[in-house]
């Protein structure tokens, strides 16, 4: 299903960027540069201490799987048409002469988000926007408030998700790599039977109706045209029988096809980042307990033991809170 799948919304938002001069700093510049600025400054996930300490703004809630922003200044031009040169030649196409191009009117600001949704209703959209707001309205405000219409039209928080769902596009290619297992996937038809019965249903019915037409056809035509009947119309009903199996089998196929998949085992966004936090730890436990190359310093049975017992205890596997890893941080 487009925008919802696997228990995740995949949210693409398309805003129009302002056009007319802006002040950035007391200096006179184009929106879209300002924006690329405040974008530019904007931190990412923390990958190691290194990175200064920043930490992404999308890491204040647990919804977020990921965000990303870009700006399109203008569609791409791919080349000429292709035609046939033969064709071409007998058309008179000049081949010096361009062919019309596609330009945006203006720069776009696209929103990408991937984060834990139950549905793909309006009401799971607008609720992380308004989460979203609340968790991180100054860096809000500093992106888009270089776009069009967000300063006469955003207040809160309601306002906002107003703003983004009016510039929404449907997501029809979305990403997911939480499952590991195979899918569990319904099969097609789920009940056979039961399409198998409103076929029957159908085709007898238009049995009963066409075969009681014909019995009363035999008072008022001739022998060789009610036989000629019988055959026209056998071979009708054979055909409209044969036409609503294949019409339900196309609808029941289409409806099955557009459900979304059912969410991958432990895929929200807490459960993740356990999971990242325990093979984090549960590595360096296996590395601390290895024995050397001649079994010297290998740890007894009991030892062994006794330390695992002490690190469920410490890492508190059933525990999603604490300890874990923390949003928006990468690395080891």
């Amino acid at each position: 299903m487009p925008t919802y799948d696997g228990g995740h919304y995949f949210l693409t938002v398309v805003v129009p960027i302002k056009t007319t001069p802006v002040n950035d700093d007391k200096v006179a510049t184009s929106p879209v540069h300002a924006l690329r600025k405040r974008l530019s400054m904007l931190p990412t996930a923390a990958e190691t201490p290194a990175c200064g300490g920043g930490q992404s703004p999308f890491a204040r809630n647990t919804r977020n799987h990921f965000a990303r922003f870009v700006i399109i200044d203008d569609v791409a031009y791919v080349g000429r048409s292709g035609r046939n040169v033969l064709l071409g030649g007998i058309a008179g196409d000049k081949l010096v002469v361009a062919q019309p191009q596609d330009h945006l009117k203006c720069p776009f600001l696209v929103f990408a988000a991937d984060f834990d949704a139950k549905s793909a209703s309006a009401q799971e959209r607008d609720s992380y926007l308004a989460e979203l707001w609340r968790t991180m309205e100054k860096e809000l405000r500093e992106i888009f408030g270089f776009c069009e219409g967000f300063d006469s039209k955003v207040r809160d928080a309601a306002s906002f998700a107003a703003y983004m769902a009016a510039c929404q596009l449907e997501t029809t290619m979305s990403f997911n790599d939480y499952y590991v297992d195979p899918l569990n996937l319904p099969t097609w038809p789920s009940k056979p039977y039961v399409g198998a019965i409103a076929v029957a249903a159908g085709a007898a019915a238009l049995g009963v109706i066409g075969t009681l037409v014909l019995l009363v056809a035999q008072f008022f035509v001739p022998a060789w045209q009610w036989a000629l009947a019988c055959t026209v119309g056998l071979t009708l009903l054979g055909a409209v029988a044969a036409a609503i199996a294949i019409l339900a089998a196309y609808m029941t196929l289409m409806a099955a096809g557009g459900k979304p998949f059912p969410a991958a085992p432990d895929s929200d966004l807490p459960t993740v980042l356990k999971s990242l936090h325990l093979r984090r730890a549960f590595t360096r436990f296996a590395i601390d307990h290895q024995m050397d190359s001649v079994g010297k310093d290998a740890p007894s049975a009991q030892k062994l033991y006794e330390d695992f017992a002490a690190f469920v205890a410490a890492n508190k596997p059933d525990d999603l809170k604490a300890p874990t890893q923390a949003p928006g941080v990468i690395g080891i």
